[in-house]
Protein backbone atom coordinates (compact mmCIF):
# COMPACT_ATOMS: atom_id res chain seq x y z
CA UNK A 1 0.00 0.00 0.00
CA UNK A 2 1.26 3.47 -1.14
CA UNK A 3 2.29 5.71 2.07
CA UNK A 4 0.05 8.54 1.64
CA UNK A 5 -3.20 5.91 0.59
CA UNK A 6 -2.22 4.24 4.36
CA UNK A 7 -2.09 7.70 6.27
CA UNK A 8 -5.17 8.82 4.43
CA UNK A 9 -7.25 5.87 4.51
CA UNK A 10 -6.25 4.50 8.50
CA UNK A 11 -8.96 5.32 10.55
CA UNK A 12 -10.20 4.20 14.23
CA UNK A 13 -11.70 1.06 14.20
CA UNK A 14 -14.71 0.97 16.85
CA UNK A 15 -15.78 -2.40 15.82
CA UNK A 16 -13.72 -5.60 14.87
CA UNK A 17 -14.53 -9.49 14.29
CA UNK A 18 -13.77 -11.68 17.24
CA UNK A 19 -11.57 -13.90 15.29
CA UNK A 20 -7.53 -13.67 17.34
CA UNK A 21 -4.61 -12.34 14.77
CA UNK A 22 -2.27 -15.08 14.09
CA UNK A 23 1.02 -14.60 16.41
CA UNK A 24 3.59 -14.63 12.76
CA UNK A 25 1.35 -11.89 12.04
CA UNK A 26 1.44 -9.77 15.37
CA UNK A 27 5.39 -10.26 15.23
CA UNK A 28 5.67 -8.96 11.45
CA UNK A 29 3.57 -6.09 12.89
CA UNK A 30 6.43 -5.26 15.47
CA UNK A 31 9.17 -6.21 13.07
CA UNK A 32 8.40 -2.91 11.37
CA UNK A 33 7.54 -0.94 13.77
CA UNK A 34 10.55 -1.79 15.57
CA UNK A 35 12.08 0.74 12.69
CA UNK A 36 10.41 4.00 14.35
CA UNK A 37 12.70 6.97 15.03
CA UNK A 38 13.46 8.14 18.62
CA UNK A 39 15.24 10.89 19.98
CA UNK A 40 19.29 9.88 19.82
CA UNK A 41 17.73 6.38 19.13
CA UNK A 42 17.15 5.78 22.50
CA UNK A 43 13.74 3.80 21.57
CA UNK A 44 12.14 4.32 24.76
CA UNK A 45 8.65 2.70 24.48
CA UNK A 46 8.01 -1.05 25.41
CA UNK A 47 4.76 -2.93 24.02
CA UNK A 48 2.49 -5.62 25.89
CA UNK A 49 1.03 -7.61 23.65
CA UNK A 50 -2.36 -8.73 25.11
CA UNK A 51 -3.63 -12.09 23.54
CA UNK A 52 -5.90 -14.88 25.13
CA UNK A 53 -7.06 -15.11 28.88
CA UNK A 54 -5.05 -11.96 29.64
CA UNK A 55 -6.93 -9.48 26.80
CA UNK A 56 -10.22 -11.42 28.36
CA UNK A 57 -9.09 -10.64 32.02
CA UNK A 58 -8.56 -6.91 31.46
CA UNK A 59 -11.13 -6.69 29.07
CA UNK A 60 -13.46 -7.99 31.81
CA UNK A 61 -11.88 -5.27 34.45
CA UNK A 62 -12.63 -2.79 32.24
CA UNK A 63 -15.99 -3.44 31.80
CA UNK A 64 -16.36 -3.60 35.58
CA UNK A 65 -14.60 -0.45 36.37
CA UNK A 66 -16.21 1.41 33.67
CA UNK A 67 -19.94 0.62 34.91
CA UNK A 68 -18.47 1.62 38.48
CA UNK A 69 -17.61 4.44 37.66
CA UNK A 70 -18.71 6.49 34.61
CA UNK A 71 -20.40 9.90 35.48
CA UNK A 72 -22.95 10.65 32.42
CA UNK A 73 -23.21 14.08 33.91
CA UNK A 74 -19.91 15.39 33.62
CA UNK A 75 -19.36 13.54 30.71
CA UNK A 76 -15.69 11.99 32.64
CA UNK A 77 -14.81 8.47 34.68
CA UNK A 78 -14.22 8.97 38.76
CA UNK A 79 -11.55 7.38 40.09
CA UNK A 80 -9.59 7.39 37.21
CA UNK A 81 -5.83 8.41 37.31
CA UNK A 82 -3.57 7.70 33.89
CA UNK A 83 0.00 8.71 34.24
CA UNK A 84 -0.18 11.04 31.34
CA UNK A 85 -2.23 14.20 33.09
CA UNK A 86 -5.49 15.10 30.98
CA UNK A 87 -6.21 18.82 31.59
CA UNK A 88 -9.29 20.21 30.83
CA UNK A 89 -9.79 20.91 26.85
CA UNK A 90 -10.29 24.70 25.78
CA UNK A 91 -11.08 26.01 22.19
CA UNK A 92 -10.90 25.25 19.62
CA UNK A 93 -10.00 21.88 20.88
CA UNK A 94 -12.90 20.63 23.11
CA UNK A 95 -15.61 22.10 20.41
CA UNK A 96 -13.22 19.58 17.62
CA UNK A 97 -13.98 16.82 20.48
CA UNK A 98 -17.07 16.97 20.99
CA UNK A 99 -17.82 17.36 16.94
CA UNK A 100 -16.84 13.94 16.25
CA UNK A 101 -18.10 12.24 19.37
CA UNK A 102 -21.48 14.39 17.86
CA UNK A 103 -20.92 12.92 14.65
CA UNK A 104 -20.36 8.78 15.98
CA UNK A 105 -23.78 9.56 17.67
CA UNK A 106 -25.60 10.58 15.07
CA UNK A 107 -23.97 7.94 12.58
CA UNK A 108 -24.75 5.05 15.00
CA UNK A 109 -28.43 6.39 16.15
CA UNK A 110 -30.05 8.52 13.76
CA UNK A 111 -33.22 10.30 14.82
CA UNK A 112 -35.94 8.10 15.94
CA UNK A 113 -33.50 5.81 17.57
CA UNK A 114 -35.42 3.89 20.15
CA UNK A 115 -33.72 3.60 24.03
CA UNK A 116 -30.92 5.83 22.93
CA UNK A 117 -29.59 6.19 26.47
CA UNK A 118 -29.40 2.24 26.60
CA UNK A 119 -27.81 2.23 23.43
CA UNK A 120 -24.94 4.48 24.13
CA UNK A 121 -24.03 2.95 27.70
CA UNK A 122 -23.64 0.24 25.92
CA UNK A 123 -21.72 1.56 23.63
CA UNK A 124 -19.82 2.98 26.20
CA UNK A 125 -18.78 -0.56 27.51
CA UNK A 126 -17.66 -1.67 24.34
CA UNK A 127 -14.97 0.80 24.44
CA UNK A 128 -13.98 -0.58 27.79
CA UNK A 129 -13.72 -4.27 25.56
CA UNK A 130 -11.69 -3.13 23.08
CA UNK A 131 -14.38 -2.18 21.03
CA UNK A 132 -14.54 -6.30 20.37
CA UNK A 133 -10.67 -6.92 19.33
CA UNK A 134 -9.30 -9.93 20.35
CA UNK A 135 -6.02 -7.80 20.96
CA UNK A 136 -4.37 -4.96 22.55
CA UNK A 137 -0.94 -3.40 22.78
CA UNK A 138 -0.14 -0.99 25.85
CA UNK A 139 2.70 0.99 25.29
CA UNK A 140 4.85 1.93 28.66
CA UNK A 141 8.21 3.66 29.15
CA UNK A 142 10.49 3.94 32.25
CA UNK A 143 9.13 6.70 34.22
CA UNK A 144 12.40 8.85 34.37
CA UNK A 145 11.96 9.59 30.64
CA UNK A 146 8.86 11.43 30.95
CA UNK A 147 8.18 13.81 29.61
CA UNK A 148 10.58 13.74 27.12
CA UNK A 149 9.50 10.03 25.89
CA UNK A 150 6.33 11.08 25.40
CA UNK A 151 6.65 11.79 21.39
CA UNK A 152 9.25 8.70 20.65
CA UNK A 153 5.82 6.56 21.97
CA UNK A 154 3.74 8.53 19.46
CA UNK A 155 5.35 7.94 17.16
CA UNK A 156 5.69 4.04 17.54
CA UNK A 157 2.14 4.43 17.91
CA UNK A 158 1.38 5.78 14.24
CA UNK A 159 4.14 3.54 12.59
CA UNK A 160 2.35 0.31 14.58
CA UNK A 161 -1.05 1.71 13.13
CA UNK A 162 0.23 2.18 9.75
CA UNK A 163 2.06 -1.33 9.10
CA UNK A 164 -1.41 -2.78 11.26
CA UNK A 165 -3.42 -1.28 8.06
CA UNK A 166 -0.89 -2.79 5.52
CA UNK A 167 -1.30 -5.86 7.20
CA UNK A 168 -5.25 -5.95 6.72
CA UNK A 169 -5.90 -5.08 10.56
CA UNK A 170 -7.46 -2.54 12.10
CA UNK A 171 -6.52 -0.25 14.86
CA UNK A 172 -7.55 2.33 17.62
CA UNK A 173 -5.75 4.54 19.80
CA UNK A 174 -7.68 4.07 23.45
CA UNK A 175 -6.81 6.23 26.52
CA UNK A 176 -9.62 4.58 28.20
CA UNK A 177 -7.27 1.67 28.07
CA UNK A 178 -5.05 3.10 30.18
CA UNK A 179 -6.96 5.07 32.69
CA UNK A 180 -6.13 2.86 35.35
CA UNK A 181 -2.18 2.46 35.13
CA UNK A 182 -2.06 0.72 38.54
CA UNK A 183 -4.26 -2.03 37.80
CA UNK A 184 -2.05 -2.62 34.53
CA UNK A 185 1.22 -2.65 36.52
CA UNK A 186 -0.09 -5.13 38.86
CA UNK A 187 -2.00 -7.36 35.94
CA UNK A 188 1.20 -7.24 34.07
CA UNK A 189 3.49 -7.95 36.59
CA UNK A 190 5.34 -4.24 36.20
CA UNK A 191 7.43 -2.46 38.34
CA UNK A 192 6.24 0.92 39.73
CA UNK A 193 9.32 2.36 37.84
CA UNK A 194 7.19 1.89 34.32
CA UNK A 195 4.56 4.96 32.90
CA UNK A 196 1.98 3.84 30.98
CA UNK A 197 1.40 5.75 27.86
CA UNK A 198 -1.56 4.46 25.53
CA UNK A 199 -3.75 1.01 24.69
CA UNK A 200 -4.15 0.14 21.11
CA UNK A 201 -7.07 -2.25 20.03
CA UNK A 202 -6.16 -4.24 17.27
CA UNK A 203 -8.07 -7.14 15.06
CA UNK A 204 -9.05 -7.56 12.30
CA UNK A 205 -12.06 -4.85 10.87
CA UNK A 206 -15.21 -5.46 11.06
CA UNK A 207 -16.86 -2.69 8.37
CA UNK A 208 -20.12 -4.49 8.12
CA UNK A 209 -20.91 -2.81 11.46
CA UNK A 210 -22.10 1.34 10.70
CA UNK A 211 -19.82 2.41 13.49
CA UNK A 212 -16.57 2.07 11.61
CA UNK A 213 -18.43 3.89 7.82
CA UNK A 214 -19.10 7.67 9.67
CA UNK A 215 -17.62 10.40 7.98
CA UNK A 216 -14.13 11.05 9.41
CA UNK A 217 -13.29 15.22 8.58
CA UNK A 218 -10.23 17.10 9.12
CA UNK A 219 -9.17 20.47 9.63
CA UNK A 220 -7.39 22.10 6.28
CA UNK A 221 -3.70 22.92 6.53
CA UNK A 222 -4.49 26.75 6.78
CA UNK A 223 -6.02 26.20 10.28
CA UNK A 224 -3.31 24.98 11.53
CA UNK A 225 -0.17 26.21 9.35
CA UNK A 226 1.53 29.62 9.74
CA UNK A 227 4.34 29.60 6.68
CA UNK A 228 7.29 31.85 6.86
CA UNK A 229 9.77 33.47 4.12
CA UNK A 230 7.56 32.59 1.38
Amino acid sequence: MDLVEAIQKRRSIRAFKPDPVPKEVLEELLQTCRWSPSSSNTQPWELAVLGGDMAEEIRANYVKKTEENWDSDSFSMRGANPDTPQPPLTEPYIGRSKDIRDRIDRHQFPLGTENINSKRHDYLLKGAAFYGAPHAIIIYMEKSLYPKALFDAGLIAQTLCLTALNLGLGTCLMTHLVLWPDYLREVLKLPDTKFIVLGIALGFPDFDARINTFERIREPPEAFVRWYGF
